[in-house]
């Protein structure tokens, strides 16, 4: 249920503001229906929130409505309290909106509109916060995750500046480590985990459940499911006896649900995809019934009861509101269903149309930004015409403020138009930059396979020609993990060296007795976990062997040797290879060129979005009596790829 449990971050964000407005007791009901003033609407606004949370729809709409004919009743006064009471009721409508109706473009509608209120006004910076990080979330779920990581770092910013309680912030390091997530940038998401982690003693249970809950849901994108599911299980302890977080914990559940099913673990799963089925039925939520339906899609697939699978994708329709990632998920169970069954006409027509789908998430990011701005000025030309009827009813000159308003309108929807054009233009001209950098990339390493193929043939040919022994399967095999790590950009450094070995004890055939080779792993390497360009010691070790060692004639007593040495320096790995061969000349063949310009254009490629680079070399050396050729290359830790 990775498209569900976002919901979570936005109910206890705006629950958050209760806290930031009231520190007295509340009235009672008969209290606050004796009396109509500006303090009663707002405490009667921070009781809302109560419904909010126990998920009492009805009490909140009804409650919303009658703050809502309270601030229409008193259009026109401006004073503090009931601006506070405006930004409170814009925020809750906004939460509705996105929520539980999940028709984001209004939601952001309201949300900017208190925004802008809060600032305008100087409200407490507290709710100005809780305000931007529902912002940068409705954003996120929008698929504006640009937007959204600049609106968290506003707020951050904000947050900082003011000196807010610590709730806020806790709140806006949970959203950006939900935004790199929804990136698949899961570096920086690891790192916001990280800062998370630190705040984990001074969270409130229900921060912690979102914590564990979108922690489980990074683990789940990077396929880690045993990493998953504890996250998931731990979210799930920590609202299970709460009456108020019942909704917490079935969502929870239902993450649990989907981790099971995706380790085929169908015993464990079944009772819980039934538990969470019977809750989302009693409350009759249509998106929910869509996120759980997708799971007994999956178990029933994974038990073999492709008969209900079918039955369910026959039954349930797509609810007009679900989020895109939903349907994606849908379509992809859908479509496993399908090819299943043998039934390729239906399987080929779902995959039409998720590819379309994924195609159209783009695109719908422009009509959402369109719609966001239609609704705006609907809601503005309701107000207008409000006014227009209670200031201006009798006027004989009606018409006359009809075109004036009209003009009026046009012109502010031209320079909205205005400003998307220019924005998509920006966004066009990003995505080109992108597209030139990967292709680019993409051409250059290209160029290695071909350049070892030949290599490695010609060497053999050579060989044979000399009347020494060659081993065409090995060399097969060998050519083969070549071809399939030139198709990958980077790799670890134990396949790196494997391949390497994979590589000498070949060439060392071909060499005879008198060659050595030797590696030197200080202890403390996890070599599994340090990655660089993949290729990269390969051809360090081809120019040493065919440029350093094989054109010396062998000598009694004398050994040609081969030397690899991988260490620490501080925070980076650092791996040399060193030959006792005739060592660098000015004129380089193109041969080795072919391979260095491979490597020197690669890195160059990765250093331009790394703020630690990679650095190689290659020269002489001389230790003592000994002297030949030494390559090089240092790894950053934290290096992207």
């Amino acid at each position: 249920m990775k498209g569900f449990s976002h919901w979570i971050g936005i109910i206890a964000t705006v629950l958050g503001f209760i806290a930031c407005q009231h520190n007295g007791s509340f009235m009672s009901h008969q209290e606050l229906a004796d009396k109509d003033s500006d303090s009663i609407y707002i405490e009667l606004s921070i009781r809302n929130n109560k419904f909010y949370e126990a998920y009492a729809v009805d009490s909140f709409v009804q409650t919303t409505e009658r703050i809502h004919q309270y601030l229409l009743r008193n259009e026109k006064r401006m004073s503090r309290d009931l601006q506070l009471l405006r930004a409170q009721w814009m925020m809750a409508r906004g939460v509705y909106y996105g929520a539980l109706l999940g028709r984001i473009d209004s939601a952001l509608v309201y949300t900017e509109k208190a925004v802008q209120l809060m600032e305008q006004e100087r409200m407490n910076p507290d709710l100005r916060v809780v305000g931007m990080t529902n912002k940068a979330d409705f954003y996120r779920q929008m698929g504006k995750l640009d937007l959204s990581a600049d609106g968290y770092m506003q707020a951050l910013a904000v947050a900082d500046s003011f000196q807010t309680t610590i709730d806020s912030k806790i709140a806006i390091n949970l959203g950006i480590s939900t935004v790199f997530t929804a990136m698949a940038d899961f570096g920086n998401s690891k790192k916001w985990f990280k800062r998370c982690e630190q705040l984990l003693p001074q969270m409130k249970k229900a921060d912690q459940f979102i914590y564990y809950n979108n922690l489980g849901n990074d683990h789940y994108l990077q396929e880690q499911y045993k990493e998953a599911l504890p996250c998931f299980e731990k979210a799930a302890s920590l609202v299970k006896d709460d009456p108020d977080k019942t909704w917490d914990y079935y969502t929870a559940r239902a993450n649990i649900a989907e981790i099971l099913i995706s380790l085929k673990d169908a015993n464990a799963a079944r009772p819980i995809v039934e538990e969470v089925d019977s809750f989302y039925r009693k409350v009759n939520f249509p998106m929910l019934l869509y996120y759980i339906g997708t799971s007994k899609i999956e178990l029933a697939l994974l038990e073999g009861r492709t008969a209900d699978a079918i039955r369910i994708i026959q039954q349930e329709n797509t609810p007009e509101e679900m989020i895109p990632a939903a349907k994606v998920m849908r379509l992809k169970a859908v479509e496993q269903v399908w090819q299943k069954t043998g039934n390729y006409t239906n399987a080929y027509k779902t995959h039409q149309e998720l590819h379309a789908l994924n195609d159209s998430i783009q695109t719908a990011n422009v009509k959402m930004q369109m719609s966001t701005r239609l609704l705006e000025y609907e809601h503005d030309k309701q107000l207008m015409e409000q006014r227009q009827e209670i200031e201006h009813g009798k006027m004989t000159n009606r018409l006359a403020w009809v075109l004036f308003v009209t003009a009026l309108l046009a012109a502010i929807l031209l320079f909205v138009l205005y400003l998307m054009h220019r924005r998509k233009g920006r966004m066009q001209a990003l995505e080109f930059k992108q597209q030139l950098i990967e292709t680019r990339l993409r051409n250059t390493r290209n160029r290695l396979s071909p350049h070892f193929i030949y290599n490695a043939l010609n060497h053999e040919m050579l060989a044979q020609m000399d009347g020494k022994t060659v081993n065409f399967e090995t060399l097969t095999q060998l050519l083969r993990r070549g071809v399939d790590m030139a198709d990958t950009l980077e790799t670890t450094l134990e396949e790196e060296l494997a391949f390497v070995d994979y590589y000498v004890s070949i060439e060392g055939q071909q060499m005879g007795d008198d060659f050595h080779y030797e590696k030197l792993i200080d202890e403390g390497i996890d070599m599994s976990n340090v990655k660089l360009p993949a290729m990269t010691i390969q051809i360090f070790v081809e120019n040493a062997i065919k440029h350093g060692l094989r054109s010396i004639k062998p000598q009694e007593g004398k050994e040609r040797r081969l030397y690899i040495h991988v260490s620490r320096k501080e925070n980076a790995t650092f791996v040399e290879v060193l030959d006792n061969g005739n060592g660098l000349k000015y004129n380089i063949s193109n041969s080795r060129k072919t391979g260095m310009k491979v490597v020197q254009q690669t890195i160059q490629l990765l250093n331009e979005k790394n703020h630690m680079p990679i650095t190689f070399g290659i020269g002489n050396y001389q230790h003592g009596e000994t002297r030949g050729c030494r390559s090089w290359i240092l790894l950053p830790d934290e290096y992207q790829f």
